[in-house]
């Protein structure tokens, strides 16, 4: 709820009653413009270590003709450096928009940012792996035509497909986690940004897991295969079969060494969002609705983070349209229409009905602003309403300065607990009024004065109107009798009177004075009424 504000006529403090929650943003602070250029730097090490990698197995395996290897190993640095270059040029086309932001960060995320922030891992990854694809290809074109020999041309041709996918693996595994933070300040500025759709790369959980464990398994399988081979081919010319077992035992146990970091890389990028969105759920309670997961990637982790998302925006929306009903109709009518229970047509039932206007209103408020005359209004009327409905009563409907509420419908109640509901409620009144007419003095305002009729019969309670526009209320002589006895108060000289029906349904609790009888208006017979004095506690 917003703070007070002072009112402009000068009579009391102006509360806004009804505010729309705003999701709760958690405060991540945004990395520097320059932390995309070492994220690109670390990639491209990432690159040239798997290219060195596929160098050394292609030593390993294939077998170059004298002063061959020193013209490949000048001719891969070459184009390593040229696709290096490429690869630059294609990185800054993938954050030409996410750059410019981070440097001037605006108080929302702009799709575009967050498009090419989620997306920039597996673009520049996919980018790097062609781009060792095509060198590898082109190394082994130049060194078959350069030496004659299709065998050492396919030799190079498989060393850079498989040094290829090692690249383009890790560096995406190296790309995501360090761009991870970035992601999430972004998405906390904007949790509602969508991590599906045009322009986002989208590789799912299935996908991703075979990528990384099919290529890492694949390339480790084929190097440690080709290293055992050579080294069992070494340890067989000399003879010496323990150093054999060894070699044996120091590929294997290198190959699972890099299977297992790329099985865990990719582990820890799923179970990470999923632990932190089952901590989001599991702390989750109804004042804390407005709280958002991050969701930071396109897999099936981060639809499910955003689908939480828009669950806890329904939730929200149901509490904050449920919390703005109230203010128009009672809690009960809110629970009938919520749970689809209102028809068009009524029902009869027996209920008790309060009525109450204020005395000399108009005479009052001829000379004052109208924004005082609602501000007085809006004082007394809340608490007015607040005795009712502590008292069960339904809030029916304001007219002018009166206010008639039922109690017994659309909650059934028993006659005798709908009147004596009725009778406190109007006791309850009449002690508000007290406390609000002394601040009204100290204010230099006119005090209120109010005058109550309570009865007790039959009536029709249902929903009058129209289907586009209903209006739960009840009709029946019961409320026009009511509203008779009201404004048979002042001719009486009481501020609470009652029937004779809800007297004998109160009992020995109600104190009241003398019964007075009183023509009520339409009413062929006078009627008994009884100044309502108190009413004993149960």
């Amino acid at each position: 709820m917003n703070p007070p504000t002072i009112d402009p006529a000068g009579t009391s403090p102006r509360l806004r009653l009804l505010t729309r929650p705003l999701p709760v943003q958690a405060d991540l602070p945004l990395p520097p413009p320059g932390r995309l250029l070492r994220v690109f730097a670390v990639a491209i090490a990432i690159g040239s270590t798997a290219a060195a990698v596929g160098a050394y197995y292609i030593t390993l395996a294939a077998e170059f003709p004298p002063g061959a290897l020193p013209q490949f190993l000048v001719l891969l640095a070459g184009l390593v450096a040229a696709s290096i270059a490429v690869v630059y040029i294609r990185h800054l086309r993938f954050v030409d928009r996410l750059g410019p932001w981070l440097r001037n960060p605006g108080d929302h995320v702009d799709l575009d940012v967050w498009r090419q922030a989620l997306s920039y891992p597996a673009r520049l990854s996919i980018f790097i792996g062609l781009s060792a694809v095509a060198v590898s290809l082109s190394a082994a074109a130049i060194m078959a035509a350069l030496t004659a020999d299709p065998w050492l041309g396919l030799h190079i041709a498989v060393g850079g497909l498989l040094a290829a996918v090692l690249d383009a693996i890790f560096a995406w595994l190296y790309t995501d986690a360090a761009t991870r933070e970035l992601r999430r300040a972004l998405i906390a500025r904007s949790p509602m940004l969508p991590v599906t759709g045009p322009g986002i790369v989208r590789l799912g959980l299935g996908a991703k897991m075979a990528i990384v464990i099919v290529g890492v398994q694949l390339a480790g399988a084929v190097i440690s295969g080709t290293l055992a081979y050579r080294g069992a081919s070494a340890a067989v010319a000399a003879h010496e079969p323990t150093a054999l077992a060894l070699h044996i035992l120091v590929v294997t146990a290198i190959g699972l060494l890099v299977s297992l970091s790329g099985c865990l890389l990719v582990t820890r990028h799923t179970t990470d969002p999923l632990r932190e969105l089952t901590d989001l759920v599991g702390t989750m309670t109804p004042d804390q609705l407005s709280r958002r997961a991050l969701p930071i990637g396109g897999d099936e982790v981060g639809q499910l983070s955003a689908a939480v998302n828009g669950m806890l925006g329904g939730l929200e929306e149901r509490d904050f349209i449920k919390d703005a009903f109230t203010r128009y109709v009672t809690r009960q009518v809110r629970d009938v229409v919520l749970q689809g229970g209102l028809e068009l047509g009524g029902e009869l039932v027996t209920a008790t009905i309060l009525m109450a206007d204020i005395r000399g209103f108009t005479p009052l408020v001829e000379h004052m602003p109208p924004k005082q005359v609602v501000r007085i209004l809006n004082r007394y009327f809340t608490e007015m309403v607040e005795e009712c409905m502590e008292h069960g009563g339904l809030i029916d409907k304001f007219i002018g300065d009166a206010i008639l509420v039922v109690f017994g419908a659309p909650v059934r109640l028993a006659p005798e607990l709908s009147a004596r509901a009725a009778a406190s409620a109007a006791l309850g009144m009449q002690r508000r009024l007290a406390r609000l007419n002394d601040a009204l003095a100290s204010e230099g305002l006119a005090p209120l004065r109010i005058g109550v009729g309570v009865h007790t019969g039959e009536a029709i309670a249902g929903n009058i109107g129209a289907p586009q526009r209903l209006d739960y209320t009840l009709i029946g002589d019961s409320v026009n009798t009511a509203t008779r006895i009201e404004s048979a108060c002042k001719e009486v000289g009481s501020d609470v009177l009652i029937s004779d029906v809800t007297r004998i349904l109160l009992g020995d609790a109600a104190t009241v004075g003398p019964p007075v009888t009183v023509q009520l208006k339409g009413k062929s017979r006078p009627t008994a009424v009884f100044p309502l004095l108190g009413l004993q506690t149960s």
